[in-house]
């Protein structure tokens, strides 16, 4: 059970936000970081919930400079449930001397518990357990209760819970100089016993609502006398219980999230609202949660037969972190796999190229789950279009960071805090992006057999990329090869030359090297699919883009269908007039195949891979005769 619990022990405060993220709960629609449930956004602690593909944009001018930013949103925080002794402050282990503290993330169970026991400043004691988790099996909800024991004292102890709204982003130092308040029109309100909070975000006027139920006992027995108020951002609820050394006080709390982007809601207060009413118990829910977490385990637990010490815990710690960032209720998000999750705001939440790791775990166990994620990117292509069109090329060009409508997220100017000069920013050069983008496609294509998925979305992906990369590579008729120029590769460190510190690098081996893969499986792609929905696929990607394109095949007539293949006929190459509308991708680098060394030859060893020689140049240029 050792590798299934994740602990950490004593209380650090330098290491609290690091602890924060690692006990982050999350199913997938929304998670929520381990912060003390009460706590305030400090040099200590993080408060943050997030739900998936919820960004905002906000506008600073930063000396003479117009900068914009996308950020994944942090949330009303719903985790307020905290103690005070009579009429003294909440409780914290900021605020008093800790006695004890531990966290305990029980990754097979999906529930994080914190233990305590902390002594106010006039020597009085309580000791205290907490837990939460975000419902694998209910994704708007969550649970949390808190247990508390009075220690050596007698009085009243006063019992608080909230809705908290005034949150910003400001969860990483460096962005903090620059616009945070994502939320506005915010409306706490108090209905039948429910603290609630409606906001909207202040660009993309998404509407999120965010609401919590509690109920308490005192040594079993229900309690009631709750005292609620409201201000401009916030929703609060109080009561004032008489205790003894020795009482428990136990509250239980169900919270609510619903957005305006969630399918089959009217609107997300009233979703919230009926959530709340209809929810179940604590441990009714725990329960569900607990049995959705146990299906999921059977599928993504992994064994080693020849364990070494701490990495069967750390391969479950990530695939824990991988299955709250992604699940099941991610299908109808239409969001892509953020490079942190959703466990804070490093990267403002951005999708980058993750999924080319993520996709084999998940397609292998959950395939549904890769496709739906994949029409992120389809999603998308439209934008891709419009870059590469914009730059000048053919195809699509996804953008190195990608947020809510597909654009290109990078930064081209930084402002060096420390010297005060601007320097331009090169990471936008990343073209491999949509390399992986096609990789991730064709895996899922070739893992699955999903041919459907590759007529209606996968194939239109793979071709639009190849043809922008047809585009982006040059014959050098000095090296009697194509190159391509100008990009920057996966170590993001290779930015560029002396001469140019910032235009990307000449032949990065790993682009050249994809680009030439990428060739040959466009051609495979298109081979895969029936005549009607080919011919229709390379009509619409060799005239110019208007709009947004229809999937493969969708503008046949509904007469046409494809043609079953007999088992013994073989599969016919691409007729030259689709290879032709394949685009500019040359033939003699789509299909290059070196031919085998002579055993005995001296002469220059060609590799493997179509298309590459390593042998005359070490740049890893493209090799292909003229056209």
């Amino acid at each position: 059970m050792k590798d299934w619990i994740h602990r950490f022990a004593g209380y650090d405060p330098p290491d609290e936000r690091r602890r924060e993220a690692l006990c982050t709960v999350g199913n997938g629609y929304f998670a929520t970081r381990g912060a003390w449930a009460g706590s305030s956004a400090t040099d200590h602690h993080y408060p943050g919930t997030y739900l998936a593909g919820y960004y905002n944009r906000l506008t600073d001018e930063v000396d003479g400079h117009t900068v914009e930013n996308e950020s994944l949103v942090n949330l009303p925080d719903w985790l307020p449930l905290t103690v005070a002794i009579d009429d003294g402050d909440w409780i914290t282990p900021d605020t008093c001397e800790v006695i004890e503290h531990d966290q305990e993330l029980d990754l097979l169970r999906g529930v994080l518990t914190r233990r305590f026991r902390l002594r106010d400043p006039l020597g009085r004691e309580v000791s205290g357990v907490e837990r939460r988790f975000a419902s694998m099996a209910e994704p708007h909800l969550a649970g949390q209760t808190l247990a508390i024991t009075v220690v050596n004292w007698s009085g009243h102890l006063r019992l608080g819970t909230a809705v908290n709204g005034a949150v910003r982003n400001s969860g990483v130092e460096r962005y903090r100089k620059l616009s945070g308040r994502h939320l506005t029109d915010l409306a706490p309100t108090v209905a039948d016993g429910a603290l609630m909070v409606a906001v909207s975000t202040s660009q993309s006027r998404h509407r999120i609502a965010v609401g919590t139920r509690t109920v308490a006992t005192h040594n079993g027995s229900p309690i009631a006398g709750w005292t609620t108020r409201t201000d401009s951002t916030s929703a609060y609820a109080e009561i004032v219980v008489p205790v003894e050394a020795g009482d428990l006080v136990t509250a239980e709390k169900v919270a609510a999230i619903h957005g305006s982007r969630d399918a089959g809601i009217t609107e997300p207060l009233l979703a919230t609202r009926t959530a709340l009413a209809e929810a179940p118990s604590f441990d009714e829910l725990r329960e569900a949660h607990v049995l959705a977490w146990s299906h999921l385990w059977q599928r993504f637990s992994i064994e080693l037969e020849e364990p070494f010490d701490g990495t069967l815990a750390a391969v479950r710690l990530n695939l824990f972190h991988l299955l709250q960032s992604v699940s099941t209720h991610s299908g109808d998000t239409d969001a892509g796999v953020p490079a942190r999750g959703l466990h804070g705001e490093a990267y403002r939440g951005h999708v980058f190229w993750d999924e080319l790791f993520v996709f084999p775990v998940l397609t292998l166990r959950m395939p549904a789950l890769t496709r739906s994620l994949l029409r992120y990117r389809h999603r998308r292509l439209p934008a891709a279009r419009r870059a590469a069109r914009q730059a000048g090329y053919p195809g699509a060009m996804f953008p190195w960071q990608s947020g809510s409508d597909g654009r290109e997220e990078s930064q081209r100017l930084h402002l060096n805090p420390l010297s005060g000069r601007w320097t331009e920013d090169a990471t936008f050069r990343q073209r491999h992006v949509g390399l992986a983008i096609a990789y991730t496609v064709w895996q899922y294509v070739e893992m699955t057999g999903d041919l459907e998925f590759l007529g209606d979305r996968g194939a239109e992906v793979i071709v639009e990329v190849a043809r922008f990369f047809a585009g982006l590579a040059e014959y050098d008729q000095g090296r009697d090869r194509y190159v391509i120029r100008g990009v920057v590769g996966p170590d993001e460190f290779h930015t560029g030359y002396p001469d140019r510190p910032a235009g990307g690098i000449d032949n990065n081996a790993y682009t050249n090297v994809m680009a030439v893969w990428l060739f040959g499986v466009a051609a495979k792609a298109l081979q895969r699919l029936p005549a009607w929905r080919r011919t229709d696929g390379t009509d619409r990607v060799a005239r110019p883009p208007t709009g947004r394109a229809e999937p493969l095949g969708r503008t046949d007539p509904p007469h046409v269908r494809p043609v079953p293949r007999r088992r013994d006929q073989p599969v016919r190459g691409i007729r030259a007039v689709d290879r032709a509308r394949l685009a500019e991708v040359p033939d003699q680098v789509r299909r290059h195949s070196p031919a085998r060394p002579d055993p005995g030859s001296r002469g220059t060893r060609r590799h493997g891979l179509p298309g590459l020689q390593t042998g005359r140049c070490t740049d890893a240029a493209v090799s292909a005769p003229p056209p």
